[in-house]
């Protein structure tokens, strides 16, 4: 229950900073088919959030999030929420637009075992001069999918 009530918050968090910051949404559907949504921005905060997979049982919600720290930093990280108590997993990837395709400088997973929700989120030094995305890979017991942001230039 602590973990579902911190992922509400998380994600009114995300709301709320919408108010501060300008923040475009993109969808993603895992439909078999690699479809890039990655349009080249120059915004503060950008979220990305999966489609509601209607073949499912156990996978709510997914959200990719990247936001500027400073002109050498980046936040970047993702929720995954469950409907049932269940093993969930999130899987961020961060990308950088390089020479016209995407390259990637980190990822990481995070999984709780019986839970609601997984978390994930790092501050990563990078370079200036190229645009950033996060890609997430979500799971929640058997289902999955994936979401990402639009491009955040540093």
């Amino acid at each position: 229950m602590k973990k579902k009530v911190i992922s509400f918050l998380l994600a009114m968090m995300v709301c709320v900073s919408g108010l501060f910051f300008q923040v475009f949404e993109t969808r993603a559907e895992d439909d078999g088919e690699e479809m890039d949504f990655s349009y080249l921005m120059t915004e503060d905060a950008l979220v990305g959030y999966m489609q509601t997979q209607t073949w499912g049982v156990y996978l709510a919600e997914g959200y990719s999030i990247i936001n500027k720290i400073s002109s050498t930093k980046i936040g970047a990280g993702g929720v995954t929420g469950a409907a049932v108590k269940c093993r969930v997993s999130v899987c961020p990837i961060v990308e950088k637009l390089s020479n016209g395709s995407w390259v990637r400088v980190t990822s990481w997973t995070v999984t709780e075992a019986s839970d609601y929700s997984a978390m994930a989120s790092r501050s990563i030094t990078v370079g200036t001069g190229y645009y950033y995305r996060v890609r997430c890979l979500h799971y929640a017991a058997s289902d999955g999918s994936s979401s990402w942001t639009d491009a955040l230039w540093m």
